[in-house]
């Protein structure tokens, strides 16, 4: 499969070929506001992540008004779009109804200027007319309540979703569909399951995301109606998939789905690697490096039946057939010593726990080179620590991981690993501080990243892996 380069964009590493450094970002309009929604929070997270995936510069239009009736003044004029390569619609103004003004949009975009539409866009400017969902592509009148949705990628081989998996969100809401215009063309599908006011199970689908040609100049527009909570909104394959839409758009996508040269994510640097551990800066006196380059395991080792990357995460999986007997170890092919590493890591399949191993070496176990014997530090399920092939349990949780960790959700973590003292931060907040009574045990060794032994289909996901060595002897990420 294909990696994929629009996520976790702080540490990617796209080489530009000749020349595209010089090339124009391109220029996007973020209009936000309106009734139901965190427009104020959204609208950053949305700039934030698009210009850190793609060489975009977004101009943010945002009012507080935060009802249906919100209108922009920037939608008063008849140029209002001039100079921009696309405009991001994410207001909700169903009851702006006035037909010059839902005109006056319409014109520019029939005009040529391409467009986004994310979720509740596609609700607004209801004149009694299809004017505006013809635009859109769908016409949707109304949602369900807040459950998690099984996302489906219904159109793989359109370049805007080519290589997306799919995913089940977080609570959100799942808009109908009313009529799907044949312009239009749906690239993922949605399905939600919940209880009705009777207690009875209800399922139902929608088509969520689609891409739409609208007005005589056949004008692209990208649209999807997932996004309602600040979570999905800042959830990197929601952030992928959009810089995809943004692009196809824009016609800066190739032929594999992949920016054209020059519009991809722009080389990381210290500042942006550090926004890819939650926007923690380090310190001054610590020179951070990115143990993943976001495109490839370059500078890892392992099994590498298990081990992939997909949309700029590091992947460990298998399936039933394909569960390791022990477990397997991706690892870095320096060695370390007293360093701080900050990262993120989710378990998505299982319940076995996953972590990081330091201190320590590959062993083969079960006719595998890539077990591990050393210290691991446990997440996200049996927090604690553990001396591998040695002591076994070293360290217990004594409940402040499990209140500050998220079992099926991303986990912000720090380790810090000074001299044979190992903290851990989990979320914010300090849940283990240990000293191994036996410093001999800790000697120089690589990180590993791990996929446990099991007999069940399990997947753990990492991001970020930003490492310094000799670090300050106090923790970044707490918030004591």
């Amino acid at each position: 499969m294909k990696i994929r380069s629009l996520v976790l964009v702080s540490i990617l590493s796209l080489a530009f070929v000749a020349g595209a450094a010089d090339v124009r970002p391109l220029r996007v309009l973020l209009i936000t506001g309106g009734c139901c929604h965190t427009y104020g929070t959204q609208k950053d997270i949305l700039k934030k992540g698009l210009e850190a995936r793609a060489n975009v510069e977004v101009t943010q239009v945002h009012t507080d008004d935060n009802t249906t009736k919100a209108r922009f003044d920037i939608y008063e004029k008849p140029d209002w779009a001039r100079g921009y390569d696309l405009v991001i619609h994410d207001e909700c103004s169903a009851d702006v109804t006035n037909r010059s003004y839902v005109q006056n949009i319409l014109d520019a975009h029939a005009g040529g200027i391409p467009a986004m539409n994310l979720h509740c866009a596609m609700h607004c400017y209801r004149t009694g007319t299809n004017i505006w969902f013809q635009f859109v592509g769908i016409q949707s009148t109304g949602h369900g309540p807040q459950e998690p949705i099984e996302l489906q990628f219904v159109e793989p081989a359109h370049i805007t979703t080519q290589g997306f998996t799919n995913w089940t969100t977080i609570r959100e809401e799942l808009y109908n569909n009313v009529k799907i215009f044949p312009t239009a063309q749906p690239l993922a599908r949605g399905r939600q399951t919940y209880k009705n006011k009777d207690g009875k199970e209800e399922s139902k689908e929608s088509v969520v995301a689609w891409v739409n040609e609208y007005g005589p100049s056949r004008t692209r527009v990208f649209s999807t109606t997932i996004g309602h909570n600040d979570k999905t909104v800042g959830d990197p394959r929601y952030l992928a998939l959009l810089t995809r839409g943004l692009l196809w758009a824009c016609g800066k996508l190739d032929a594999a789905g992949d920016p054209q040269p020059g519009y991809g994510p722009p080389p990381p640097t210290a500042a942006t690697a550090s926004a890819a551990a939650g926007e923690q800066k380090f310190p001054s006196s610590e020179q951070p490096v990115a143990l993943f380059n976001g495109k490839n395991l370059e500078g890892w080792e392992g099994n590498m039946t298990y081990w992939s990357v997909q949309d700029g995460v590091v992947v460990g999986k298998n399936t039933i057939e394909t569960a390791p007997k022990a477990s397997t170890y991706l690892t870095t092919t320096k060695k370390f010593r007293n360093f701080r590493l900050v990262f993120e890591g989710k378990l998505a399949t299982s319940e076995m726990h996953s972590g990081i191993s330091l201190w320590g070496e590959s062993v083969e176990k079960e006719m595998d080179p890539h077990s591990y014997k050393g210290h691991l530090v446990m997440f996200p399920s049996n927090w604690g620590y553990w001396d591998l092939y040695g002591r076994n349990s070293i360290y217990k949780d004594d409940g402040r991981a499990k209140k500050a960790g998220h079992q099926h959700d991303w986990n912000q973590m720090e380790i810090l690993a000074i001299g044979s003292r190992i903290r851990f931060a989990v979320n914010g907040q300090l849940v283990a501080d240990w000293t191994d009574p036996k410093p001999e045990l800790c000697q120089p060794g690589a990180i590993g990243l791990q996929l446990h032994s099991n007999k069940v289909a399990q997947e753990v996901q990492f991001r970020g892996l930003l490492l310094s060595e000799n670090p300050e002897d106090r923790m970044i990420t707490t918030q004591q």
